[in-house]
């Protein structure tokens, strides 16, 4: 259970950064973040890369942005930010196949796909019963 070791990680280094200030609107310097109520700056895992994603249809504003670190260390981990803000939960990252994908939830219950294209699907299997198949509940339009 590698990807469950790299979450325990990230979570302790964001435990150790929970004292900085955020400085997340501050268009110059390193970005900062808040995954599961801590602070966490760029420097704290080398950088940030991420897709923010729109509406589908009506493309005006970020309303989820999904993310990744560029620390070797970290590449099972990722971390999703809600209402196009700084706050967000750690996810569990992966690459399949040619697809990104981030999973989060207590039970895995959510799970995110950015498709080459940009296309972004986002699911919610809490209701979703073992073996059962399932389409995805939003489609968004998503950009690095």
């Amino acid at each position: 259970m590698r990807g469950l070791g790299i979450v325990i990680f990230l979570i302790a280094i964001l435990s150790f950064t929970a004292c900085r200030t955020m400085s997340s609107s501050t268009p110059s310097g390193p970005r900062t973040i808040i995954l599961n109520g801590k602070t966490l700056s760029e420097t704290d895992v080398e950088k940030f890369v991420s897709w923010r994603c729109k509406d589908f249809v009506n493309s005006s504003g970020t309303l989820v942005e999904l993310g990744i670190f560029t620390n070797s260390t970290l590449s099972d981990a990722g971390f999703i930010l809600y209402d196009g803000g700084y706050s967000g939960e750690v996810t569990k990252y992966a690459r399949k196949g040619i697809n990104h994908r981030w999973d989060w939830g207590a039970n895995g219950d959510f799970a995110f796909i950015i498709k080459p294209d940009g296309t972004g699907l986002f699911y919610d299997f809490s209701s979703v019963k073992s073996g059962e198949k399932t389409k995805a509940d939003d489609v968004y339009k998503c950009y690095q």
